[in-house]
């Protein structure tokens, strides 16, 4: 079995760096193949646009849409899009591992999304990411009596883009996603008892 991990965090130490690590360890344990993008490490390109195919089909108006699905029946997609898209066909469980910023993802990995996740490969007439599982690991600045629908919504309201709209609409099977409340404020302790959740998590999944 193959774990595909997308990582976007700047900092390979941070306790995102640490979460990572954990999940390669412990899926490896289990005799999981276990690839990574680390999206800041590589500086992916987080910008759609003509630079992410070798050729266009119109190169008179760019339509990315357009573009994506040809590129999909030409093969003309740029090098690292067509890395991204064999990494991800070749796996059955998918990590993103990131952040909360802004109530959202980093940028890099919405970047990530629009390029990798393309029409006519991931959805609009290709689904290749059908079936597979996919888990979100993230971490919060703000603790987890902030995240009630009365104040400032579940991580599930204010995620239901990723869950509904890109995830559903690819066909990808959501697993409840492992999420670390407050993470600024955890001691080494605290840590420590977060990996061993994460852990026992995995072990669920993979078992």
């Amino acid at each position: 079995m193959k774990a595909h991990i997308v990582f976007a965090h700047p900092n390979l130490q941070s306790y995102n760096g640490l979460l990572r690590n954990t999940a390669i360890q412990t899926l490896e344990a289990f005799g999981w193949s276990v690839t990574v993008s680390d999206l800041y490490q590589m500086k992916f390109k987080a910008s759609a646009d003509e630079d992410d195919f070798t050729s266009l089909y119109n190169e008179d108006f760019f339509d990315l849409q357009v573009e994506q699905q040809t590129a999909t029946q030409r093969k003309t997609y740029s090098a690292d899009i067509v890395r991204e898209h064999q990494l991800l066909s070749d796996t059955d469980l998918i990590i993103f591992q990131f952040p909360l910023w802004w109530y959202s993802m980093p940028a890099l990995l919405k970047g990530y999304i629009d390029r990798v996740f393309s029409m006519g490969w991931a959805y609009g007439g290709g689904q290749a990411l059908v079936g597979k599982k996919i888990l979100v690991s993230m971490t919060t600045g703000a603790p987890d009596f902030a995240w009630t629908a009365e104040k400032r919504g579940t991580i599930i309201d204010i995620f239901k883009h990723l869950f509904v709209g890109t995830f559903g609409l690819c066909g990808l099977e959501n697993l409840e996603p492992f999420i670390v409340y407050g993470a600024k404020r955890h001691s080494e302790t605290d840590k420590k008892t977060n990996f061993e959740k994460y852990k026992k998590r995995l072990t669920m999944i993979v078992e």
